[in-house]
């Protein structure tokens, strides 16, 4: 990606909201769209208008930062922010880009988060431009592959997923999210916190649910918008 990285910064702590906001604002390939200090608020704001690059407080009210990962229904950088240690383990199993530790004393330690984020925007973006006609799978002891044409749907199965294909119901080792990541997003989408869907394949939609073959699937709210915008662009 060639242009700013659009980015906002959430955080109840009015301190180092000002903090990252002035970080931000000396730092070229960065553009500031908001500010936050109401972690609720923020997420409602941000499902109406995409972002690529979100500097994220861990301990909120009403919402902590790992709660608000796992509530938004795209998936952008994420920068988090933090005065303790413990929780960057965790973190990085919700695939952060980097953690910052406060107070941020280093102009140097937030390029090089940066950079990392800049670097996952980069391959993401090269990949979206490539043909992907399949992706490999863990399936028990093998990476088996799986022709994306073939998907029909992928479920959250306990700690595992289910990815249903024309002629068969495959138990994979991976979470959600990391398969949701390793999809083309113009070919699947989440339609629930549970489920993504190969969208050629969707046959009818009503209100709260959608069909696939004999299959009925629950669409939830908070991905609708982004499930009809595809249907629409169709």
């Amino acid at each position: 990606m060639d242009g700013k990285i659009d980015c906002v910064v959430v955080d109840d702590d009015q301190m180092m909201l000002k903090i990252i906001e002035s970080l931000i604002k000396k730092t070229d390939q960065l553009n500031l769209v908001g500010s936050y200090d109401h972690a609720v608020n923020a997420i409602n704001i941000l499902e109406q208008q995409p972002i690529d690059l979100i500097f994220l407080d861990i301990e909120m009210p009403e919402m902590n930062g790992l709660e608000f990962i796992k509530a938004l229904s795209y998936h952008p950088q994420i920068i988090l922010i933090s005065n303790k240690k413990q929780y960057a383990l965790d973190a990085f199993e919700y695939d952060v880009a980097d953690y910052l530790l406060k107070p941020i004393a280093s102009y140097a330690r937030f390029m090089q988060a940066i950079g990392r984020a800049k670097m996952n925007l980069q391959q993401r973006a090269a990949k979206n431009t490539k043909t992907q006609k399949h992706i490999y799978l863990k399936v028990d002891s093998l990476l088996v592959k799986f022709d994306l044409e073939d998907i029909h749907w992928i479920e959250a199965f306990g700690d595992y997923v289910r990815v249903k294909t024309t002629d068969n119901l495959s138990t994979v080792y991976a979470t959600l999210k990391s398969v949701e990541d390793a999809l083309p997003p113009l070919d699947f989408v989440r339609i629930h916190r549970s489920y993504i869907v190969r969208v050629d394949k969707i046959e009818n939609i009503d209100i709260g649910n959608l069909q696939i073959k004999d299959k009925i699937l629950p669409i939830s709210q908070s991905h609708k918008k982004k499930l009809m915008g595809m249907i629409n662009s169709l």
